[in-house]
């Protein structure tokens, strides 16, 4: 079975552009090496990430980022097993940006959250667009 956490953040003010680039290089590729699919994504001073994959995994990683001095105030918005990724890697913004297909990823993810999590579906479908500036 397959698991999924996601979350948005306050980046802490010592944390440079430049960390954010190198955190957002180290992430795509840590992730992607241990199968963990999903989006981080950094905009106006805070972060919003999605986690998917293996349950002791994405568990494991998430306990790591809550003790991360880099961002603070994290809220936590989704915390349940999944049938199915709906990311096929990990992406950051320097992906996100330019490719067709991430776009899509994060709308596949979108919609099944509308049918799956319908309680919390505004809420998070808001801060994406808040973060994506989707159309």
């Amino acid at each position: 079975m397959r698991y999924i956490i996601s979350y948005v953040s306050t980046v802490s003010a010592n944390v440079s552009n430049t960390g954010i680039k190198d955190l957002m290089n180290f992430v795509y590729s840590h992730n992607n090496n241990i199968g963990i699919t999903g989006i981080l994504i950094h905009s106006e001073g805070n972060f919003f990430q999605i986690l998917e994959g293996d349950e002791e995994t994405v568990r494991m990683m998430f306990e790591r980022i809550k003790k991360d001095p880099r961002h603070y105030n994290i809220i936590k918005m989704l915390d349940k097993k999944i049938d199915a990724n709906s990311f096929t890697e990990y992406h950051t913004p320097f992906t996100i940006i330019s490719s067709h297909n991430s776009h899509s990823e994060l709308h596949k993810f979108l919609q099944k959250e509308k049918i799956n999590n319908p309680e919390h579906y505004e809420s998070i479908s808001y801060l994406i667009q808040k973060f994506m500036n989707l159309t």
